[in-house]
């Protein structure tokens, strides 16, 4: 490499490895995500304490940088009932970060990181140079590594970046022999070639992969293509050179995890839970003792399990977590594959999905496969890492197939990020050269944010999936089978359908969904019955505005002129048409159907709320347009206002301006049940009439029903009527309510209970 490239990559990585050094503690970040906390408290007790145990001072140290919320999820692991507790997460790449962590505390894993990631491009250069020019060999090199979604993970204290330089290393190592000048004069340079040649290059290979393998076994499929190539060029002895590199780099690591936890693998003959750290003055777990003889001897035998129970006086929710038995994360290992309905359309989010692509969230792949195609086709073992590589992706595919994105906390893909550097080395010609430009395009359009905001940008509902907020996303699938595990949304169930829409653009609000005005929202919605002809009741904020409303091929333009009632408020009928259904993740689940619902608002007006969390906070959000799913037409149209008063406990006096409990039962004469949720529910209520009949007070407060009642049953409820405020001769008429649709006495008159009541005036003395 010349002196001018080495100065390029020296000076990129002076720049990237020192500014996360230079970041304030307690600060950025704020809190700790993922499995963080195990790996960084690790890192500081191996530095510290010289152990991998847990203990009161491992918890105080996360107050020291991370002291504004609670750390959510401390993965701890025991083999003796939680006597002892030991970190339960693979301990190598807190092990190997260790003395920066030691010098730097969080910002030290970080910085390992960078180095890590930094060290892989100057792998990745020095391998494209052996078929281009260094310059274009470093240019696409930073671009495949510095614009994807591995730089995100730089700034995650997790094992991927460690994994990914494993995988860079074992296949340089197979693809590029040790340099010609390695061998010069001086006594370094014939110790280093004495280690480093040609007969020692499998087995350094394979021992580079095991930093991967051991954190994640299926990563052993990355390094196929090496193991062809030694195969190939060295018969079986080069083939097994490899496979010992990668047994022996596994045995050191699961050896040295023996002397440290008396477990080669913090996923193997151990019980692991994760906890909530609220209190950083002590452990978050009790230890088990045991259960009296006769009780253990019948629990043993009964099930052959350990006998331990939990130990008494804890009340925290983690000690109890601790109780539920040995947990062995490698489970699923050992099971068949899924393959199902499942398969093929997770395939295609794997590639295109907006929160988990391959393609979006490293898009220098795309021109590593069509390079690969165009001038390395003819190589065995390049097809065999690409074979690999789909390994890989296709063990999380069918063995974790409710899971094969990486869990709930991630940026693109995060369990197949560390395998990305395989891409790279399918690549030996890059021609034309300004195909190195369309990667660095492709990275503005997609992994821009990402780059520029690592620690989440800052917007209304921050998430780390921001970035998927921005135009070039939304011409993506979404994962819909991922539901609850993307950050960032919120669904509702409204009338029989789910509504599921991002947080920052749609805030359900009881029976109505708050769309934000400005642009267009999208919204998807899943049914268990087709949706015909469903009915909207829309409402605006703001006049004049226009509300464009889709869902499926189905569109109506809205115009308000006036924002107060009742101009600012219409019903719509939308006729999409019926999707395919869409088969459950559950055998055992009915098939759906699936909607795109699209609300775009031209105006917004800002509106306050407050959460039930919070309410003494007020919020605010900018509502374009309030919309509420009523059901479909035929739903609607149902006759189910029949009704059957059989007991009404109504007094024959009451006192001016009090309330009164009343009870009764009631039975449901229609033919179809009523529902006692949903914004068309079923509710009892009442008005106050005059002698003569005329209302008086006709809305008043609802009494729900205790559950959905069916056609032909009967249900109890108590109802609180509150008396006029004027003493006089009243009639008291108990009703029925579907909400946003009729009074039940308005569409079948005769079905109230009226009972004459005396309101006396309140005693003075009162």
């Amino acid at each position: 490499m010349s002196r001018p490239v080495r100065l390029t990559l020296l000076s990129l990585a002076l720049f990237l490895a020192i500014f996360p050094l230079t970041l304030g503690k307690p600060g950025l970040p704020t809190t700790i995500k993922a499995d963080e906390a195990a790996y960084y408290l690790m890192a500081r007790s191996l530095v510290e304490d010289g152990d991998l145990r847990c203990e009161t001072q491992d918890i105080a140290r996360l107050a020291e940088e991370f002291p504004y919320q609670a750390v959510e999820n401390l993965i701890l692991m025991t083999d003796d009932g939680w006597r002892t507790v030991y970190f339960g997460k693979p301990y190598l790449y807190s092990f190997l970060a260790a003395p920066l962590a030691g010098l730097f505390k969080a910002n030290g894993l970080v910085a390992f990181n960078m180095l890590l990631l930094l060290a892989s491009v100057g792998l990745g250069a020095l391998y494209l140079a052996r078929h281009n020019g260094e310059g274009l060999a470093l240019l696409f090199s930073a671009g495949f590594f510095l614009l994807s979604n591995a730089f995100a993970y730089v700034w995650w204290m997790h094992p991927e970046i460690l994994n990914l330089f494993g995988i860079t290393a074992c296949l340089y190592l197979a693809f590029a022999p040790p340099p010609t000048g390695f061998v010069g004069g001086g006594r370094w340079a014939r110790l280093g070639a004495l280690v480093w040649n040609e007969r020692t290059r499998p087995f350094f290979s394979g021992f580079a992969l095991a930093l991967a393998a051991y954190n994640k076994p299926p990563f052993v499929l990355a390094g196929l293509g090496a193991f062809v190539l030694f195969f190939r060029s060295r018969g079986l002895r080069g083939a097994l050179t490899w496979c010992s590199g990668v047994a022996v780099g596994g045995l050191l690591f699961a050896g040295i995890a023996v002397a440290f936890t008396g477990h080669p693998s913090a996923y193997l003959g151990v019980e692991r839970a994760g906890f909530k750290i609220e209190e950083f003055d002590k452990l978050p777990v009790e230890p088990r003792i045991a259960a009296a003889p006769d009780a253990a001897a019948e629990t043993t035998a009964a099930s052959g399990e350990s006998a331990d129970v939990a130990a008494g006086g804890g009340d925290s929710a983690p000690a109890a977590a601790a109780d539920e038995g040995p947990k062995n994360s490698w489970w699923w290992i050992f099971r068949p594959p899924e393959i199902d309905h499942r398969t093929l359309g997770n395939l295609g989010f794997f590639l295109v999905g907006r929160h988990t692509g391959l393609l979006l969230y490293a898009p220098f792949v795309t021109l590593c496969l069509l390079l690969f195609l165009v001038f390395a086709r003819r190589s065995p073992e390049r097809w065999a890492t690409l074979a690999g590589l789909f390994g890989v992706a296709f063990f999380s595919l069918l063995w974790i197939p409710f899971n094969w994105h990486g869990g709930g906390g991630f940026v693109g893909n995060r369990y197949f990020v560390s395998a990305l550097p395989g891409f790279l080395f399918l690549v030996t010609r890059i021609a034309p050269p300004w195909i190195a430009a369309v990667g660095y395009a492709l990275g503005g359009l997609f992994v821009g944010p990402i780059l520029f905001t690592p620690f989440g940008a800052p917007v209304p509902q921050p998430t780390l999936q921001a970035h998927v907020r921005n135009a070039p996303f939304r011409f993506f699938p979404i994962e819909y089978r991922l539901g609850r595990q993307i950050p960032g949304y919120r669904g509702q169930v409204a009338s029989g359908a789910y509504f599921w829409g991002r947080r920052d653009v749609f805030l359900p609000r009881r029976d109505e969904m708050w769309v934000q005005g400005g642009k267009p929202v999208e919204i998807w919605v899943s049914s268990g019955e087709p949706m015909i002809r469903p009915v909207f009741r829309v409402e605006t904020e703001t006049a004049p505005n226009e509300v464009v409303l889709r869902l499926g091929d189905a569109k109506k333009v809205l115009r308000f002129d006036s924002r107060t009632p009742p101009g600012n408020t219409t019903e719509v009928t939308l006729d999409p048409s019926v999707p395919a259904p869409t088969l459950p993740e559950r055998r055992e689940d009915r098939p759906y159907y699936r909607y795109k619902m699209s609300v775009a608002a031209e105006r917004f007006a800002a509106k306050s709320y407050r959460q039930a969390a919070t309410p003494d906070e007020e919020s605010g959000f900018l509502v374009g347009a309030i919309v509420t799913y009523l059901g479909t037409e035929g739903d609607l149209a149902r006759d189910l206002f029949h009704v059957e008063w059989v007991r009404g406990d109504v007094p024959r006096t009451m006192t001016a301006g009090a309330a009164v409990e009343i009870r009764g039962e009631v039975r449901n004469a229609s033919p179809f049940g009523w529902p006692a949720k949903g914004p068309t529910r079923v509710a009892l209520a009442y008005h106050w009439l005059d002698a003569d009949g005329a209302p008086i007070v006709w809305e008043t407060d609802r009494a729900s029903l205790p559950a959905n009642v069916p056609a032909g049953s009967t249900f109890e409820a108590t109802l609180e009527v509150e008396a006029p405020a004027e003493p006089g001769r009243y009639l008291l008429e108990l009703d029925l309510v579907r909400e946003r649709v009729a009074w039940f006495s308005h569409r079948n008159p005769g079905s109230t209970l009226r009972v004459p009541v005396d309101v006396l005036a309140a005693d003075p003395a009162r």
